[in-house]
């Protein structure tokens, strides 16, 4: 190896560890920021929350009212968002246990079967080989198995299908859940897990972005294949650590 080209290796490494800490301090000061907006929106959000119920109380027959019955509604959607953005900030903080992995999937899946028969929705649980525990974060898993099957849950039509397996290779565990829904349009398949990013009318954008970096932060992954109108596929995967 020549002195130019070696001295040239070394710029090239230096520029992606360059690279890697802006990102990082860009990272950092995203956190923040949220943080700091999630505190200084829940004060007032509480307050008229507050206010909200004692005008119900004093008035009960504003539960009929269409605009109370919307103020409410996004009433909702605000504490939703502010949920959100407190489990994105505190998605790398784990606290790791030996985890049944297959029953904790199995449990959120039955858990949303009463809004699958509103929609006539079918669902399908494949176990397709023996499942180790596995040292995770029980309930931020849990988290990510109730934003994976709400995105499936919402991009079927009445009367589609969701198909969730679960299979283990010795390395690790791989959950899918597949749907046979609307896809994702390819200008948002690029951008999908960014925060604040979505595809749908009322989404927050935060669910994916939340769900990836809890599976990064136990060393494994969250990826996607999708084609419009046929259907979506997420696949996480958890090593065995």
């Amino acid at each position: 190896m020549t002195k130019s080209s070696a001295t040239s290796q070394i710029e090239g490494k230096n520029k992606t560890i360059d690279y890697k800490k802006l990102y990082q301090e860009q990272a950092k000061k995203h956190q923040l920021m949220l943080s700091q907006i999630s505190h200084e929106i829940r004060n007032p959000v509480t307050l008229i929350n507050s206010f909200l119920q004692i005008l119900e109380k004093q008035h009960p027959d504003l539960s009929e009212d269409q605009n109370w019955i919307k103020i409410l509604e996004n009433m909702d959607f605000l504490r939703g968002l502010l949920g959100e953005l407190s489990s994105y900030n505190n998605s790398l903080r784990l606290n790791l246990e030996s985890t049944n992995v297959y029953a904790l999937f199995a449990n959120v899946i039955e858990s949303i079967n009463p809004s699958l028969e509103k929609k006539n929705v079918s669902i399908a649980f494949n176990k397709l080989s023996p499942i180790p525990l596995l040292y995770v974060d029980h309930t931020k898993l849990q988290q990510v198995f109730h934003n994976l099957l709400r995105n499936a849950f919402e991009a079927v039509k009445e009367g589609g299908h969701i198909v969730c397996s679960i299979e283990s290779d010795g390395t690790g565990v791989t959950f899918k859940v597949t749907d046979d829904g609307c896809g994702i349009s390819p200008e948002y398949q690029n951008s999908i897990f960014e925060p604040f990013v979505t595809y749908k009318p009322n989404g927050s954008g935060l669910g994916l972005a939340i769900s990836k970096r809890i599976a990064e932060a136990h060393k494994g992954s969250l990826e996607f294949t999708s084609s419009p109108e046929k259907g979506t596929t997420f696949i996480l995967k958890i090593p065995i650590l």
